[in-house]
């Protein structure tokens, strides 16, 4: 099948045709006259006759000139208007960079946006290659060819890099790259499109740095993690070397972590950085002392300012070779817990947008650091408190003891006053020791991953003993304690005394809540778990408070009124639970009393070292 020719083809195959035809009848004529000089007996009827024929020739070929010209003139026009659309969108464009460049890569258009975008002019970068808009590093591997080979083979090619502008500086550009080719297929040139995309590439690192500082920080637990997971952190992502300043006791400020990409650059700032700083010196102790930043856009050792002439800070951005600084305060509140101080020794050169990024960091940094404090502080109130309850356990088992023994005693029958109150008192020791076992277990749980102390087992014989331990309460409480055993076999591999714990806690509560009914305690197994269910038919609990019944410091009164206690036993009972991998669960109707069931593996299941969680 034939191509179809265009508009323009065939006027200019028209033009050809009518030039040649007038060439042709020229010719003629020159013939007929050089004829008419040379043979005479050429008959004047002849001559006119081959004259009139060249001249209605000549006016046949001068008449389609015309036409063909008339035909030309709204193309030729529609040619000039194209060319002046093209030029007004590449002026007026100014917020991209429009370019066109030759087969081989020359730029042969440029327009008013590339000017803006990276300072060279049309005039400076007409017919030269592309390649000097591209970092000397870029150049020496081959990109800028490599790009304009992929794009002339598959026709476009999107891409994203470093550019250099004119004074040297670099931004990171997103550049759509063309091949232009004509009706046959033959490449004619390319058409590049590019923008500078800096600020939304430093938008999508400041958030995935944010999400990555998050996941980072959060679960640490001391001031020295946090602060060389932060200095990591900012290495070599947003700082040639980063170090974090933290007051010490005596009022001074000094460096608690530091990161550095170069190995070499490491080994040299530790000279300055162990001088310590005056309080009215520049840099990291003046940002801590005032709670404001400090930014050197551009270091210019030449022009150092003078308050930095002899100062340790001084010392360090020149021993470093810095050519930008930011050091930003780290607060929570009005208290400044420290100052972050980053360094670039290469192109990169901090501005406003950084130091406002970067103070958002610091603050969330702030935040961990001051949750490691808190937590360090806590973790140590806990540890007094494990230490206290301990301690006070033994006198107090010596205070329990002598209190039985003198109730015991013969003569106090006849004094029922004093024998009620002796009653009193040992009731009273006891709910002093259930709160220092919990005491103990709240510590021992906070300190972290518990480790239990395995043991082979019978969960019968262990409920009855608790039973029987509080025969003397259940009696006081009116309430008559019973102990089913559904199965012989009921051993397992279990912590003896966090079973202690649990059973403990389940009957004091029992018999407190259940004043004046039964408690009944079961205990059943099967081949891979043994439960135990601790049931009384006292108040009840309500649908929508046993769920916070495992809660750390919840306390559920379903009758109104109070009853003693700290909302330590049930949360400490799941944990323990929870710890030899079983479950708890609870069952009640408001005044038709509570039934909590515990189950438990009997063989161990996993690790001996069970992370507990602390429950909300």
């Amino acid at each position: 099948m034939m191509r179809r020719w265009t508009f323009a083809q065939r006027v200019g195959a028209g033009v050809s045709a009518c030039m040649l035809a007038g060439l042709l009848l020229f010719a003629t004529l020159l013939s007929v006259v050089h004829g008419l000089f040379t043979h005479e007996e050429v008959s004047r009827l002849a001559l006119r006759q081959a004259l009139l024929a060249g001249f209605v020739g000549l006016a046949g070929v001068g008449a389609l000139g015309l036409v063909l010209s008339h035909l030309l003139a709204p193309l030729h026009a529609r040619h000039e208007h194209s060319e002046q659309r093209l030029g007004l969108l590449m002026e007026a464009v100014t917020d991209y960079a429009l370019c066109f460049l030759d087969s081989r890569g020359r730029v042969t258009a440029w327009n008013a946006g590339a000017q803006r975008l990276t300072g060279w002019a049309a005039e400076d970068v007409a017919g030269c290659a592309l390649e000097r808009l591209h970092p000397e590093d870029a150049v020496a591997a081959g990109l800028p060819r490599a790009q304009l080979e992929r794009a002339r083979r598959e026709g476009r090619l999107l891409s994203e890099g470093w550019r250099v502008r004119r004074d040297g500086t670099r931004f990171w550009a997103e550049t759509l790259l063309t091949a232009l080719s004509d009706s046959r297929g033959r490449l004619r040139g390319f058409a590049e499109v590019t923008r500078d995309i800096t600020e939304r590439r430093r938008m999508e690192r400041a958030q995935a740095l944010f999400a990555e500082a998050g996941r980072v920080l959060q679960p640490l637990s001391g001031a020295r993690e946090v602060g060389e997971a932060l200095t990591r952190l900012c290495v070599p992502e947003v700082a040639d070397a980063c170090i974090l300043f933290l007051p010490s006791a005596d009022g001074r400020v000094r460096p608690q972590a530091v990161a550095c990409a170069d190995d070499q650059a490491a080994s040299r700032l530790w000279e300055p950085l162990l001088r310590c700083p005056d309080a009215d010196e520049v840099g990291p102790r003046h940002v801590v002392c005032t709670g404001r930043g400090e930014l050197l856009s551009e270091v210019d050792f030449e022009h150092l300012p003078a308050a930095l002439e002899g100062s340790a800070h001084g010392e360090l951005l020149r021993v470093l070779g810095v050519t930008s600084s930011l050091t930003v305060p780290l607060a929570v509140g009005s208290r400044v817990l420290g100052a972050l101080c980053l360094l670039s020794t290469g192109a990169r050169r901090y501005g406003e947008v950084d130091r406002a990024f970067m103070e958002e960091l610091a603050a969330r940094a702030a935040l961990a650091l001051d949750n490691a404090r808190l937590l360090t502080e806590a973790q140590g109130a806990l540890e007094l408190i494990g230490v206290a309850a301990h301690d006070l356990g033994n006198p107090l088992s010596s205070l329990q003891l002598r209190l039985r023994r003198l109730r015991l005693l013969e003569v106090n029958a006849h004094e029922p006053r004093l024998r009620e109150g002796l009653v009193g008192v040992e009731g009273e020791a006891r709910r002093m020791g259930r709160l220092l076992h919990n005491l103990l277990d709240l510590s021992s749980l906070s300190a972290g991953p518990m480790t239990l102390d395995r043991e082979q087992m019978d969960l019968a014989a262990l409920t009855r003993e608790v039973a029987e331990r509080h025969a003397e309460q259940a009696a006081a409480a009116g309430c008559a304690l019973t102990v089913r055993v559904q199965e012989e076999d009921t051993t397992g591999s279990w912590d003896r005394l966090r079973l202690d714990r649990v059973l403990t806690n389940l009957v004091n509560n029992a018999l407190k809540f259940g004043h004046g009914h039964p408690v009944e305690i079961s205990v059943h197994a099967d081949a891979s778990h043994a439960r135990v269910t601790v049931k009384d038919a006292g108040l009840g609990i309500a649908p929508g408070d046993q769920q916070r019944l495992f809660h750390r410091f919840e306390r559920v009164h379903g009758d109104g009124r109070h009853h003693p206690g700290t909302g330590l036993g049930l949360y400490i009972v799941q944990q323990l639970v929870q710890a030899h991998g079983g479950s708890i669960h609870v069952r009640s109707r408001i005044g038709e009393g509570a039934e909590f069931t515990v189950e438990l593996p009997r063989a161990l299941q996993g690790r001996a070292h069970i992370p507990l969680q602390a429950t909300a």
